[in-house]
């Protein structure tokens, strides 16, 4: 009985000691294991802003709100573009801490040998940019008296991904380029804060103008009549831009040459019917302050209203320049 008894009393020296060496033990310790700042990061994340932040793609723990928050704010790097995937070393992570003062030896880290970001993103099909497109377009063709607008096709090149996010569109069209035929748009996609995606669309437009034709063929010298010409709507492009789009700019006037109809009228084509010949007899005029002068003349060529013309002053004999007034008269210009 008395050996028993004595074992039982070693045990019993025994566990008590351990119990107080374990207890030492915890003590000498800064901090418990469960004190530490527990920083767990994900195999796989995604990112939804510009930047690669810890707090997006770890779960954070600690009993310090303000520790926690500033961990959660640590840049790690660049994300990747919208629908692509980035890897993340971990030794790129341990640097970052660093770099941002924190040490990782006073944090519980929990890192994955490979963490594999995507960024997060929305798909604009190509619907989609053909509606902001055909709506630039639409908006481009109002309020044009006399103008109409045909879409005959609009090629979009493939879909954009963009960032998720509020976003807004810009439709431009190339310097000096007229909406007529075939006409690059480039298409910028802004998404707040600071991304931007540009694309270019091909469209083909018919920008129909209204412009005076020839309603049937007129020969040479042909004065000009109301059932001579018409207004039609005919494409732009390739129209010369300084086509007649008023009937009473041609109707009086002749043709100075033969044309087919349906030709667009232009003022080269044109010409005021001549009021007077080589050989006509007309009188001359010079008018000055208080003062008019006239004679007789013989013209040396023929003239329309408001042309100068060579004319033989009959009493002198010389040739002077006078501007056709009408058919019987011109002036002397001082």
């Amino acid at each position: 009985m008395a050996t028993t008894y004595s074992l039982n009393c070693r045990l019993r020296r025994l566990v008590g000691c351990a119990v107080i060496w374990v207890g030492a033990l915890l003590l000498s310790q800064p901090l418990g294991a469960a004190g530490l700042t527990s920083v767990r990061v994900y195999d796989r994340a995604d990112v939804a802003s510009d930047q690669i932040l810890l707090g997006g793609i770890a779960q954070i723990d600690s009993d310090d709100a303000a520790f926690v928050r500033k961990l959660e704010g640590v840049i790690l790097g660049r994300s990747p573009l919208p629908g692509k995937t980035r890897t993340l070393e971990p030794a790129t992570l341990l640097s970052r801490l660093k770099q941002s003062g924190i040490d990782p030896e006073k944090l519980d880290l929990q890192i994955p040998p490979e963490i594999v970001l995507s960024r997060e993103a929305v798909t604009i099909d190509r619907d989609q940019i053909e509606q902001i497109v055909r709506t630039f377009l639409q908006q481009q063709g109002e309020g044009k008296p006399g103008e109409a607008m045909v879409i005959k096709d609009i090629r979009v090149p493939e879909a954009v991904l963009l960032p998720k996010g509020p976003f807004s569109t810009r439709v431009g069209v190339p310097k000096n380029s007229e909406l007529a035929g075939n006409v690059p748009l480039q298409v910028t996609f802004n998404v707040e804060p600071d991304f931007e995606r540009r694309i270019w669309v091909t469209v083909s437009l018919e920008q129909r103008v209204n412009v005076v034709v020839a309603r049937r063929p007129l020969g040479r010298f042909k004065p000009i009549e109301a059932n001579d010409v018409e207004m039609k709507a005919v494409d732009v492009a390739g129209l010369p831009p300084d086509r007649i789009d008023d009937l009473e700019v041609a109707i009086g006037k002749r043709t100075r040459r033969a044309m087919e109809s349906g030709t667009v009228l232009r003022p080269d084509l044109l010409e005021f019917p001549p009021l007077v010949k080589r050989g006509d007899r007309v009188r001359i005029i010079a008018e000055s302050a208080g003062l008019r002068i006239s004679a007789y003349g013989q013209v040396k060529q023929k003239g329309a209203q408001g042309e100068l013309i060579p004319v033989v002053n009959l009493d002198s004999n010389k040739v002077i320049h006078a501007r056709v007034v009408d058919s019987m008269t011109v002036k002397i210009e001082f």
